[in-house]
């Protein structure tokens, strides 16, 4: 019996916890709303440890906090609607006797925020929590806080009026250029330190500039202008300095207007390199070319189908620039820098070189001043390229490749054997110089042939070898007074032992010695005497291949079957 009397006092005292803890909770975690521009005054007795306050920003501004308490040992917090803190700070008001008043600026964006007053002694604490709110009109439109949320920006339309708060670091604008040109950014802000960076749809920089101590009363002005490629860019307005109390001090209101003006150029781009040179006819208009920040050289190809000087001439706005010009191996022939040029006193600048016949190359290179400087060297230029007793050149045509997969066979030969590129002379003009290149990209050549039009065919054995595994060569042609084509990718077989499609494929006038074949001229040739003789020496049958197209044993003076070699 005494057993079951202790068991009803345990259920009860477990009734009544279960009434009284829930009541203190919830009485502890109750939110109430604070209107802007009212003020709440209330206490945290013993039994409690926090009041939540709720408050409503209608727009993005300027929220005023203002507390007064005599209770030293309190905090502050605030934040936003997700749960992220804004702000967290502890006033140390007060001695316990008499009161002080503490008061906090906060830029926010619209939304419902919450604060909590957290006491941390055992005493009941007394404060007053008052806000004050004063509204910014803007038009920027959040999330724009990276380019995948960018906003539109208007090119020479009105300023955009944006906002940076403790709770948004970053606003980014979208605009595009349409073809190349000048854009003056201007910038008027209100914050004591922000970045305000520019790059380009790759994501690479364009420029990072600091804007610093602007304030509400003197805002700061700041402009620049950048030469740009058509294309398009973000600008990002980002804010300074890290840390729940330093985040609100660079914070605040700016404007920001982007002006464009097209440089009507009429280089075209990319013509970053050789490969991708502009013609620069002889005799003819200037070409308009512009350097930019984003763009760092122009090169332009020359035709000078016959010995002679030429005259080269730029027209600079450019402050420092540099001129080279290279043949087509690329050995320099002079590198002149253009200095002193400007849009209000453009420099003139020539040059005058004797040339063999041939094929060159122009650059006009930007000189870096590293990135705070990068736009001190761009603009506009021209360039002309005059010659006498040249032929006329209007528009340079581009060499054009033969569309036949029958043009170019590309045999690769076992090992110890060279490597062969057949090309069938018909399928081409008379005076086509074909060149193999070893890759897309590089100048490496492996092998170069000019069509006869009188032969049937033209041979050019690789001067090394190709890959075993097989690939890709990458040809092109250039015809009399036109550019050179395009790059050509042709595939190759994998090695393999010689067979008789093998044997029927090589051309006439081929010598067979073992395993390593050689065109009869090569091999009579006298200077290549010591390599037949090892070849000799070496041992192996020797077969040769006559101009009638049949394979003839060098021993018996017999023809043979190529399946039987």
């Amino acid at each position: 019996m005494r057993k079951k009397i202790i068991t009803s006092l345990f259920i009860l005292v477990f009734l009544i916890m279960q009434i009284i803890v829930p009541t203190n909770i919830a009485h502890a975690s109750i939110t109430q709303t604070l209107t802007l521009g009212s003020t709440v005054t209330s206490d945290i007795v013993s039994s409690n440890d926090q009041d939540i306050y709720k408050v409503v920003l209608p727009t993005a501004g300027k929220l005023n906090i203002k507390m007064i308490t005599s209770n030293n040992k309190i905090n502050l917090n605030l934040k936003d609607d997700s749960g992220n803190q804004v702000l967290s700070y502890y006033p140390s008001l007060g001695n316990g006797n008499s009161s002080t008043t503490w008061s906090q600026d906060v830029d926010l964006k619209a939304g419902t925020y919450y604060f909590t007053v957290i006491k941390y002694v055992s005493d009941t604490v007394n404060y007053s929590l008052g806000v004050n709110f004063t509204g910014v009109t803007t038009n920027d439109v959040e999330p724009n806080n990276s380019p995948i949320t960018a906003q539109p920006l208007t090119l020479n339309s009105d300023p955009l009026i944006g906002f940076i708060s403790a709770n948004d670091d970053q606003d980014t604008y979208k605009f595009t250029l349409p073809i190349s040109g000048r854009i003056d950014v201007k910038m008027l802000s209100s914050i004591y330190g922000v970045n305000l960076n520019l790059n380009d749809n790759d994501g690479k920089q364009i420029f990072s500039n600091y804007v610093g101590s602007g304030s509400e009363q003197s805002p700061k002005t700041w402009t620049q202008l950048i030469d740009l490629e058509a294309g398009t860019y973000y600008l990002s307005v980002l804010k300074q300095g890290t840390g729940l109390l330093s985040n609100n001090s660079n914070t605040g209101k700016y404007t920001i207007r982007v002006n464009y003006t097209p440089v009507n150029n009429d280089d075209v781009e990319p013509n970053n390199g050789t490969l991708t040179a502009q013609p620069l006819n002889l005799n003819s208009n200037p070409i308009i070319g512009f350097i930019s920040c984003n763009d760092d050289q122009n090169t332009y190809k020359i035709m000078l189908p016959l010995d002679g000087k030429i005259n080269l001439k730029m027209i600079s706005s450019i402050y420092e620039v540099n001129a080279n010009l290279a043949d087509n191996d690329g050995n320099q022939i002079f590198s002149s820098r253009v200095r002193y040029g400007s849009d209000a006193t453009p420099k003139t600048w020539s040059q005058s070189v004797y040339l063999k016949a041939g094929t060159y190359y122009f650059s006009v290179l930007k000189q870096p001043l590293g990135l705070l400087n990068n736009n001190l060297n761009t603009g506009k230029y021209n360039v002309a390229v005059s010659a006498d007793g040249q032929p006329t050149q209007s528009s340079i045509p581009i060499s054009t490749m033969p569309f036949s997969t029958d043009a170019i066979k590309i045999s690769n030969n076992p090992v110890g054997a060279l490597d062969v590129v057949t090309l069938n002379n018909y399928l081409f003009t008379d005076g086509d110089k074909v060149t193999i290149y070893s890759d897309a990209f590089s100048q490496k050549t492996i092998g170069v042939g000019t069509i006869n039009s009188t032969q049937y065919r033209t041979v050019i054995y690789t001067t090394e070898q190709l890959a075993q595994a097989g690939g890709y060569v990458y040809v092109t042609v250039t015809s009399l007074y036109k550019t050179e084509s395009s790059r050509l990718g042709i595939s190759y077989n994998k090695e393999a032992p010689y067979t008789s499609a093998d044997l029927n494929l090589m051309p006439s006038g081929t010598l067979l010695i073992g395993t390593k074949s050689y065109t009869l001229e090569y091999a009579n040739n006298s200077a290549n005497s010591a390599e037949i003789s090892n070849a000799l020496v070496s041992g192996g049958t020797i077969y040769v291949k006559n101009f009638s197209g049949n394979w003839i044993d060098n021993l018996t003076g017999k023809t043979v079957d190529p399946s039987n070699i």
